[in-house]
Order: C-alpha cells, then sequence, then structure tokens
C-alpha cells in the first residue's frame, strides 16, 4: 500500500490539500458570520432606552424602530413594572442617539395600511436636552382601526339619520319637493304649448311682414312714379314760366292802361253824378208812394201778410 501511494500522483500532498480545503471553509464561515453580524448590527454600538406603555399588544422583541422613516434600532426587551404597566426596553445605534431629545415621542404604528408593525420614534426639538443610556422618553398611543372605524361610525350615524330623513321628505308623495316637481312638470307643458303658439305667431308674422313689404315696395314704386311725374311737371312748369310771367307782366300794362281810361271816364262824368242820384232819389220816393197807395185797395189788402213785430233778445252776462 505504501508502495502504491508513492507511486500514485492522486495521492501525493493530499495532506496538505485537505488542509486547505479546511481553512478556507472555516474562514468563508468566519465571513458569513461577520456579515450577518453586521447585518444585524452585531458589532455596532448600542444605547439602550425605554418607555412605558399601557400594553404590550402588537409590541414583539425584535421589532424595528425608525426614526424619520430610517432604522435605528430595534425591540430589545418586554417586561412587566410594579403597577402592571409594560416597560418596552429599546436598543438603538448609538450613532442615531443625537436625534433622539428629551421632547421625543414612542409610538406604535404601521409602515402601510396592511404593513408590518413598528415602533417610530419621533425627533425631538433642537435646544431639548439628549437622551442618555437608559433614558426614558414618552408614549404615545395610537388608536386602533377598529377603535378608528367606531368613532367615524359614531360620527356617520346621525348623518345617515338625516339623509334617510331628508330622502323620505323627498320621497313623500304630499311632500313640497314633489308638489313642486309637479308643477314644474305643467310649467314645462304650458311652456311647450306657449312656444308652439309662438312659433305659429312668429309664422304668421313673418308672412304678414312678407304682404307689408311687398305692399311697401309697390307704394315705393308708386311714389317714384309719382316723384318722376312731379319732376316732370316741375321742370314744365319752370319752362312754362317765363312765358306766363311774361303774360301777365302784358297783362299787368293793359290793366293800367284800363284803369288810366277809367279814371279819365270818372273824372269827365264827375259833374254829371250828383243830378243824376238826386233824380234817382226822387224817382224812388214816387215809386214808394204808388206801391203804399196799391197796397191799401181790397184786394191786393187782404193778400198782404202784415209784418210781425219782434223783441231783440238781450244778452246775458251769466
Amino acid at each position: 500500500m505504501e508502495l502504491m501511494k508513492e507511486k500514485d500522483s492522486r495521492f501525493v500532498n493530499l495532506e496538505k490539500k485537505i488542509g486547505l480545503f479546511v481553512v478556507i471553509a472555516i474562514a468563508g464561515i468566519i465571513v458569513a458570520i461577520f456579515l450577518l453580524g453586521v447585518q444585524q448590527d452585531i458589532f455596532t454600538s448600542k444605547t439602550t432606552i425605554y418607555f412605558i406603555a399601557p400594553s404590550g399588544k402588537n409590541i414583539n422583541e425584535g421589532q424595528s424602530v425608525k426614526l424619520s422613516g430610517f432604522k435605528i434600532g430595534k425591540v430589545k426587551k418586554l417586561s412587566l413594572d410594579d403597577i402592571a404597566s409594560v416597560k418596552v426596553e429599546l436598543s438603538i445605534n448609538t450613532k442615531y442617539m443625537k436625534w433622539i431629545k428629551s421632547d421625543s415621542k414612542a409610538r406604535r404604528t404601521k409602515e402601510a395600511l396592511i404593513g408590518e408593525e413598528i415602533i417610530e420614534i419621533t425627533p425631538g426639538s433642537i435646544n431639548a436636552k439628549k437622551v442618555e443610556g437608559q433614558g426614558v422618553i414618552d408614549y404615545e398611543r395610537v388608536k386602533e382601526l377598529s377603535e378608528m372605524a367606531e368613532e367615524i361610525q359614531a360620527e356617520i350615524k346621525p348623518v345617515l339619520t338625516d339623509i334617510k330623513q331628508i330622502i323620505s321628505y323627498i320621497n313623500d308623495p304630499k311632500g313640497n319637493i314633489k308638489q313642486t316637481l309637479g308643477n314644474i312638470q305643467k310649467l314645462s307643458e304650458d311652456i311647450l304649448v306657449t312656444q308652439k303658439h309662438v312659433d305659429t305667431l312668429i309664422q304668421n308674422t313673418d308672412q304678414n311682414l312678407k304682404s307689408t313689404i311687398t305692399n311697401v315696395n309697390t307704394l315705393l314704386d308708386s311714389a317714384k312714379t309719382t316723384i318722376t311725374n312731379t319732376d316732370n311737371i316741375m321742370k314744365k312748369i319752370d319752362k312754362d314760366i317765363p312765358g306766363i310771367m311774361e303774360k301777365a307782366n302784358k297783362t299787368l300794362e293793359n290793366v293800367e292802361k284800363t284803369t288810366g281810361e277809367i279814371k279819365k271816364i270818372t273824372e269827365q262824368a264827375a259833374p254829371q253824378i250828383p243830378p243824376i242820384i238826386e233824380k234817382g232819389g226822387n224817382i224812388a220816393e214816387g215809386t214808394k208812394d204808388i206801391v203804399d197807395s196799391v197796397k191799401k185797395v181790397w184786394p191786393i189788402r187782404s193778400l198782404i201778410k202784415q209784418p210781425e213785430e219782434k223783441t231783440l233778445k238781450v244778452d246775458s252776462y251769466e
């Protein structure tokens, strides 16, 4: 056997190869443990702080602790104190402790609506004192979804009741809304009827307007004809006026000549007028005497009716 090992190349330095493999495996395990420790913050400096909660519901060891969305630690331990409150110890990476102040608060929340439960710490104010190791911060209780649902239900219930009453009031056949809707419907029907009447009236008006326009056009044509005739007449008058004026002037000259001749005749006959007037007066008196004598004769007297005396009416001042 020893002779075979010395002559077979596969068994040459076998112990060294096995030892090298074991060393590499151990180194890999160590590196994996180191990386796991780094991932789990095993080699990071930690500071322990705690808060007191009325209940440990939904708070578990190993639960993530976050500040402004960054994971800064985890829940280290839960225990009950002397008054049965829950003391929750937090293991915080020391480098994040500078943002945890005396006015910071811890609260349990979810990363999403159905996400993982975490402990969230609010950053403290700038001027507040830093929390040291084994320091205490306040716990702010966040309402459960069931509690919020109950509150919302209590707030919505009166609203739903009012809505139910409003719907019932709207659906009441004798209510104001139903009657108003009925009146609106009737008004709409009346409006449609009125619209039809208006359309008919517009059509009639359109026809009458067309007829009126036709008549107006006829009148305008007649007026144009009249104006044309008048214009022709005026032109004719303008043309005839000089002849008429000439004739008028000749007539005036004839009248002046005639007037002069009458004046001469009057002047010549003036001495003979007074005797003629005196003879006419005598003749008139003689004629009157003859008429009076005839009236007194019997057959004629009975035929002549005596005139009645009439009194003059006096004007009234009233």
